[in-house]
């Protein structure tokens, strides 16, 4: 539940990215505590907003079925986070 707020705070925090589907409300709920461990609290939650955003269809099919944490789901989060347009996505909504 606190990591539900967490996530609801930070996407109120970037109106671009509160507008999510069901299915990237269940990735973004998949891979934040993933992303917490590195990134706690609001920085954690736009981490896992603009991975994501940034996700292309399969990718958040991918991150919305896993039934959990794993290795296979932190090198597909990997990949995605360092794409460019993701860590611009991080950039702009840390004001960073």
């Amino acid at each position: 539940m606190r990591s539900l707020l967490i996530l609801t705070l930070a996407l109120a925090a970037a109106p671009a990215l509160a507008q999510q589907t069901e299915e990237e409300a269940r990735a973004s709920a998949t891979i934040l505590p993933m992303l917490q461990e590195v990134a706690p609290g609001r920085d954690g939650a736009v981490l896992a907003a603009c991975v994501v955003a940034e996700a292309n269809p399969a990718e958040t099919a991918a991150m919305a079925t896993a039934p959990g944490p794993s290795a296979e789901l932190g090198t597909l989060v990997s990949a995605i986070l360092a794409r460019p347009a993701t860590l611009g996505c991080v950039q702009a909504t840390l004001g960073g």
